[in-house]
């Protein structure tokens, strides 16, 4: 199997917030704590609803940003849930 050097391989996560945040405020979080990590796939919030969201990270920053994620800052209170290679496989669940 060849590995897609330049474009980078994707991970998602799938994870769970209080709800009281917007998207807005979720994209902030993420320019701040996660993109400084770096990586070939730049960080992105995929998909957001009430009380879940989908965010799209390196295959190598999936443990740390895991980590970010889980730890508890300020008003954004986000539980990682699952995460995976592909979208089809998140939705499902």
């Amino acid at each position: 199997m060849v590995v897609k050097e330049n474009r980078g391989r994707k991970r998602y996560i799938l994870f769970s917030h209080s709800g009281k945040s917007t998207k807005k405020e979720m994209n902030k979080f993420i320019d701040k704590k996660i993109k400084l990590l770096g990586g070939k796939i730049g960080c992105k919030v995929i998909e957001f609803n009430e009380n879940t969201g989908i965010i799209r990270v390196d295959h190598q920053l999936l443990a740390e940003a895991r980590r970010i994620m889980n730890q508890e800052s300020g008003s954004i209170k986000i539980k990682t849930m699952k995460s995976s290679g592909t979208l089809k496989s998140l939705k499902k669940y």
